[in-house]
C-alpha cells in the first residue's frame, strides 16, 4: 500500500477518533451538569444556611453547572473544542480548590484548615478524573492529574502559610502522644496526608490514561481488522476470508500464478430489460448477482468483479490449491443450477427466463493490488483473462451455457478430481476472435 493511502487511512482513523472524543466530552459534561444540577435542587431544598450565605453556596454549585453547560456546548462546535477542555480542566480544578480554600465572605464561622483539607472532600477532584477519562484523550487525562496535583498543593501551601497552621514539621518532640495531642487541634495539618493524597492521584491518572490508551489502541486494531475483513469480503468467500485476516498473509504482493478464470453473462440482456423500468434492472441484477455470486464462494472463488450483467471470478487466488479448477467447473455447474431455479420462479410470476453464459480457463496471471493511490483493488491481469472472456463469448456461437477450455479439463484431470466431467462434451478446436491462434473447447450438456 502507496505512503499516500496509509496516510490517508491514519488521517480517516484519526478523524473518526476526534468525533468519538468530542461525543465522549458531551456525553461526559452532560452527566456532571444533570448531577450537579440535582445537587443544586438538593441543596436549595436542605441547606441549613440562611441569608446572603445560603445564596452565595447555591452559586458556588451553580458556577459548576454553568461550566459543564458551557463545555457541552463547546463540545458542540467542531474545530477549537478539544483544545479548550484542556483550559476546563484547569479552571474546575481551580475552582474547587478556591471552594474548599477560602471561606464564604458571608460566613462568619470560618472553615479550619483541618476540615477544610479533609481527605473527604478531596475526592471530588477524582470526578474531573472521570470526565476526562470519557474524553478518549491520554493526554487529557494526565493533564487533569496535573492539574489536581498542583492545585491541591496550592491549597496545602496557602494554609501552611497562615501562622495559625502548623504540621508535623513543627512539632518539636515528634512522639506518639505528641501526635494525638496536635491531631485534635484543627489548625494541624498532616503532611503525610498530602504525599499520600498527590501520589494517589499520580497512579490512578497514569493508570487511567493507560487505560485509554490502550482502549484507543484496542479500538484501531479492530477498526482496522474489520475494513480488512470488509475489503476482502468484497473479493473471497467467507473462510477465505477468515484465513486471511488471521494471518500476516501480503495479498496485494504482485506475483504469477497458475489460475483458473471463469466469465458470466446475461445472454440477451438489452432484449430482456428494453421494456423493463430502472427498479426492474436494478431487481433483475440483484438476483443475479446474488445467485452467481453464492456460487463462486461456495466453492472458495474469488469475485474479481461485477461488470453490469457480467461477472468474473477467478479459482486460486490469493493463495493456490490442488481443485482449485475442480472447484471452478462445480461453480459453472452450481450457476446454471442457480439460474434454472430462478427460471422457474419467474415463470410463475410471469417474468422472462434469463439464460447465461459462462466460459472458463486455465492458465498463468499476474495477481496483486491495481490502480493508483486513490483507489486500489485487488486483481489478476494476463492473456489467460482475455482468452476466458473470448470463451465465453462462444457461449452464442455453440448455443451452450458453458464453455470450457480443454487447459481447464486438462487440469481437473491432471488433480486426480473428475467432478462432472461427463456433463462437457467436446467441441473441438474453435478460433478466438482478435487471436491468430484458437483454443479446444468443451461444451456443457444438459441431457
Amino acid at each position: 500500500m502507496s505512503d499516500k493511502v496509509q496516510n490517508r487511512l491514519q488521517a480517516r482513523n484519526a478523524g473518526a477518533f476526534v468525533e468519538e472524543e468530542r461525543h465522549g466530552i458531551m456525553l461526559a459534561a452532560k452527566v456532571r451538569t444533570v448531577a450537579l444540577a440535582l445537587v443544586l435542587l438538593w441543596q436549595a431544598v436542605d441547606s441549613t444556611e440562611t441569608g446572603p450565605a445560603y445564596y452565595f453556596n447555591l452559586l458556588e454549585i451553580f458556577v459548576f453547572v454553568l461550566l459543564g453547560g458551557l463545555q457541552y456546548l463547546v463540545a458542540q462546535t467542531r474545530g477549537s473544542g478539544p483544545r479548550l477542555q484542556f483550559v476546563f480542566v484547569s479552571i474546575d480544578c481551580i475552582l474547587l480548590a478556591l471552594v474548599f480554600t477560602l471561606n464564604s465572605p458571608f460566613d462568619d464561622d470560618p472553615i479550619p484548615p483541618a476540615i477544610a483539607m479533609d481527605t473527604a472532600r478531596f475526592l471530588y477532584f477524582f470526578l474531573f478524573l472521570m470526565q476526562a477519562s470519557f474524553s478518549f484523550r491520554p493526554l487529557l487525562v494526565v493533564w487533569c492529574g496535573l492539574s489536581i496535583i498542583l492545585t491541591r498543593f496550592g491549597m496545602w501551601a496557602w494554609f501552611l502559610s497562615q501562622s495559625s497552621v502548623y504540621s508535623n514539621l513543627d512539632i518539636e518532640e515528634p512522639n506518639v502522644e505528641a501526635f494525638l495531642q496536635a491531631a485534635s487541634d484543627l489548625d494541624f495539618l498532616f503532611l503525610g496526608y498530602a504525599a499520600t493524597e498527590l501520589l494517589v492521584v499520580l497512579i490512578v491518572s497514569s493508570g487511567l490514561a493507560i487505560v485509554v490508551a490502550r482502549s484507543r489502541r484496542l479500538v484501531k486494531n479492530l477498526l482496522s481488522t474489520e475494513r480488512k475483513r470488509a475489503n476482502l469480503a468484497r473479493y473471497f468467500s467467507p473462510n477465505v476470508v477468515n484465513q486471511l485476516s488471521d494471518s500476516d498473509a501480503k495479498i496485494a504482493t504482485p506475483r504469477q500464478q497458475e489460475v483458473a478464470v471463469l466469465f458470466a453473462d446475461i445472454m440477451g440482456f438489452t432484449k430482456l430489460c428494453e421494456n423493463a423500468n430502472a427498479e426492474e434492472v436494478i431487481h433483475l441484477l440483484r438476483g443475479y448477482h446474488d445467485r452467481l455470486g453464492k456460487a463462486v464462494f461456495d466453492n472458495q472463488g474469488t469475485l474479481d468483479k461485477y461488470i453490469g450483467d457480467g461477472l468474473m471470478a477467478t479459482f486460486g487466488t490469493p493463495d493456490p490449491s490442488p481443485n482449485d479448477a475442480a472447484n471452478a467447473l462445480n461453480c459453472a455447474f452450481e450457476m446454471i443450477d442457480a439460474i434454472n431455479d430462478w427460471n422457474r420462479e419467474r415463470l410463475l410470476s410471469g417474468t422472462d427466463p434469463v439464460r447465461v453464459g459462462i466460459g472458463l480457463h486455465w492458465g498463468l496471471v499476474v495477481t496483486g493490488d491495481m490502480g493508483n493511490e486513490h483507489r486500489l483493488e485487488y486483481g489478476v491481469i494476463g492473456d489467460t483473462v482475455n482468452i476466458a472472456s473470448r470463451i465465453e463469448h462462444l457461449t452464442r456461437d455453440l448455443d451452450t451455457q458453458l464453455v470450457v477450455s480443454e487447459a481447464l479439463v486438462n487440469s481437473i484431470r491432471k488433480s486426480g478430481s473428475v467432478p462432472n466431467l461427463d456433463r462437457l462434451t467436446f467441441a473441438g478446436y474453435r478460433e478466438i476472435r482478435g487471436r491468430a491462434s484458437g483454443v479446444k473447447v468443451w461444451t456443457y450438456s444438459s441431457t
